[in-house]
């Protein structure tokens, strides 16, 4: 009786014993890898962190489909986009941020608009989606501001969800379905203007003294052209001859999670820019 009493005591000592070495790990031990990345490194738990700093319920980048030449073809790339990110989460030990109304890829296909549609027709309808949904998918304003919590600096930024969305056209979806090319995409920047459309808005804005403020804490003439920043012009790209054109390419690779995450920085876009037709070589 008194061996079993023992035992019982030196049991109930290591549960302890374990609840106090769990409560004294440093803040930044990751739950989802405590043996490898940190909290600030693990992207599912970033996301997670973002989701609640937003008051945001779903994430995951709005698609563009912009070649209608094989349906299989279509199907098999976005077989290969969930499988890439379902990897990606591998990683991070995060599929649990995949669950059904978490996670999604909303694909957005319409062969009368959007076959071989340009980057500019494809920004368009992406701001009117964005401004028609938001809502729609996370709850009206007072439930976004009731599921909101306390955000560090380094986890406030623009939802990337509505300020960047994906274009694949034929080319991509080729490189995607191939065995042997390296995969990539058309990302597309929702609020890019062309340089001097910024600067008249950005004039505009500062002579009447008003600023629009944009969920997210952004204002539409933050990060804006100045006019020390030069004009060169480039070969055009869809007949811009801007250095930054409002879209670039990116591998696939990494594309969801690394640079969904990085992506929340306004002022990451000018990292990894890499002027068309190139693809941005890492992010």
């Amino acid at each position: 009786m008194a061996t079993d009493n023992l035992r019982q005591l030196e049991a109930l000592m290591n549960r302890l014993e374990r609840k106090r070495a769990a409560s004294q790990r440093p803040a930044d031990i990751s739950a989802r890898t405590p043996k490898t990345l940190s909290t600030t490194l693990n992207a599912a738990d970033k996301i997670e962190r973002h989701l609640r700093a937003d008051g945001h319920r779903i994430w995951g980048f709005v698609v563009y489909r912009c070649t209608y030449t094989s349906d299989t073809a279509w199907d098999l790339c976005i077989e290969r986009i969930h499988a890439s990110v379902r990897k990606s989460m591998d990683i991070y030990n995060g599929h649990d941020m995949l669950r059904e109304g978490c996670f999604r890829l909303t694909v957005i296909s319409d062969a009368s608009t959007l076959d071989g549609a340009s980057t500019q027709i494809v920004r368009r309808q992406f701001k009117e989606w964005c401004a028609r949904m938001l809502h729609e998918e996370q709850g009206s304003q007072e439930e976004i501001q009731t599921r909101q919590q306390q955000a560090s600096p380094w986890d406030r930024g623009w939802p990337v969800r509505y300020g960047f969305c994906i274009q694949i056209d034929e080319a991509s979806m080729r490189s995607i379905i191939s065995d042997e090319d390296e995969p990539w995409v058309n990302i597309i920047k929702g609020d890019w203007k062309p340089r001097e459309v910024a600067r008249q808005q950005q004039q505009q804005l500062t002579g009447s003294g008003w600023t629009m403020e944009i969920p997210g804490g952004r204002n539409e003439d933050e990060g804006e052209f100045t006019d020390d920043e030069g004009d060169r012009e480039y070969p055009p790209v869809e007949g811009c001859t801007e250095e930054d054109v409002g879209w670039m390419k990116v591998r696939l690779v990494g594309l969801m999670t690394g640079l969904y995450t990085n992506l929340r920085d306004p002022d990451y876009w000018d990292v990894p820019y890499t002027r068309p037709p190139d693809i941005v070589p890492m992010y």
